[in-house]
């Protein structure tokens, strides 16, 4: 039997760039990843992002810039973010988030396609490694998108934004249910395992079970 992973995944995680490269090699080796798109945590659960301290930013800033290197990953935060903030600060801006809703818009319906781990190779790739400021103009995220097999027009078409929220909303759902509320969160056999910094541990649980 094939093994499974479930994996909440969100394109405004840095951790879960961080992850990507191992998703990979894990499908690669026969496992199943089935990519669970979710949004961003500020947008998901802005209660838990209110107040935060400009002493655990900074944290952050060393910790993810340290990880990227540590992983030899390219690294840089995405230019634009996908989520427009009010300037100055970390609250979600007022209004419609056009970038935010179109990369869900592709990332679901990539998932759909059956080429969510593509979609993420490719255009989760651009927006994190540094390689594309200005992600969102121009033929970048249809260039990205053909490299995953897939039209972006032909994506966008077919996956408006409200059946979009339903399917982002009972992942969020599912994501809670499987025992945590943030990403990346891989799930197998029940067992959930957060934090780009526990793959050593699933895949010791996996072996323990007999997976391969």
């Amino acid at each position: 039997m094939t093994p499974r992973v479930e994996v909440f995944y969100s394109l405004q995680s840095d951790y879960c760039y961080f992850l990507l490269d191992r998703l990979l090699g894990l499908s690669r080796g026969g496992v199943d990843v089935a990519v669970r798109p979710v949004l961003g945590g500020v947008i998901r659960i802005p209660d838990r992002y209110r107040g935060r301290q400009a002493l655990e930013q900074r944290y952050f800033d060393t910790d993810t810039n340290r990880t990227a290197a540590f992983l030899g990953l390219p690294y840089a935060y995405p230019d634009p973010s996908p989520i427009a903030f009010e300037p100055g600060s970390l609250w979600v801006a007022r209004g419609e988030q056009p970038r935010n809703e179109r990369l869900n818009r592709l990332f679901v319906g990539a998932v759909r396609a059956g080429r969510g781990l593509e979609f993420l190779d490719h255009v989760g790739r651009m927006l994190w490694d540094g390689s594309t400021p200005g992600w969102d103009r121009g033929d970048h995220l249809a260039r990205a998108m053909a490299a995953a097999g897939l039209e972006i027009g032909a994506v966008l078409a077919g996956n408006g934004w409200e059946s979009v929220a339903q399917a982002l909303a009972a992942n969020d759902h599912a994501l809670h249910t499987a025992g945590h509320w943030g990403v990346p969160l891989m799930v197998y056999e029940r067992e959930p395992f957060y934090g780009q910094d526990r793959f050593d541990q699933l895949l010791w649980r996996m072996k323990r079970r007999g997976a391969r």
